[in-house]
């Protein structure tokens, strides 16, 4: 069940750090649960294409990044 995060996992924690976002700042943003969220950026579970697109648009993610997922 464990996987490896992704360069995309990596970029959102990139970008949750710069902009100062904690996961609840992004679950606000989102409407997804944090537990979701940690999940989805650890590469524990794969999200659908909707909640990725949700996350990007919430840390200015360009959609390229998600060729990496």
């Amino acid at each position: 069940m464990s996987k490896t995060i992704t360069p995309w996992g990596r970029q959102c924690k990139a970008q949750l750090a710069i902009k100062g976002i904690s996961l609840t700042g992004l679950s606000d943003a989102t409407g997804l649960s944090r537990t979701y969220l940690s999940a989805i950026i650890n590469g524990r579970i794969t999200a659908p294409s909707e909640t990725i697109n949700k996350i990007n648009q919430a840390l200015d993610i360009q959609q390229e990044a998600n060729a990496c997922l």
